[in-house]
């Protein structure tokens, strides 16, 4: 019986311990690691220029999205090289991280 109290505590300690290295890391990478997280899918056009910056010379977009349900909202997002004026991009997102982007046709915008 006290072994398996002792065996109980251990497993509480390391979950403990898990759930408190988790909370600090960043979000992206909480993102990343949880697969419970559902995606979900935003829109952009891109009407602007990004600013460019970062240690990688990345460009920085915050533009307006939209989802498939016409809910709204600001986005801001982070691209290897400058995206092409007009572009209609698709974002995917977990816990309003945004973790890719992709080019899409404009037939695949939502009304």
């Amino acid at each position: 019986m006290k072994k398996t109290g002792i065996f109980f505590l251990g497993i509480l300690l390391v979950g403990v311990i898990f759930t408190w290295i988790y909370s600090t890391l960043p979000a992206t990478t909480q993102a990343n690691l949880n697969p419970f997280i559902e995606e979900e899918y935003w829109y952009v056009q891109i009407d602007e220029a990004g600013i460019i910056g970062g240690e990688r010379e990345s460009v920085i977009y915050e533009l307006p999205a939209v989802n498939e349900d016409g809910e709204q909202k600001d986005v801001e997002f982070t691209a290897l090289s400058e995206l092409r004026e007009g572009a209609y991009v698709q974002l995917t997102l977990k816990n309003d991280v945004v973790m890719t982007y992709a080019e899409v046709k404009e037939e695949e915008m939502p009304k």
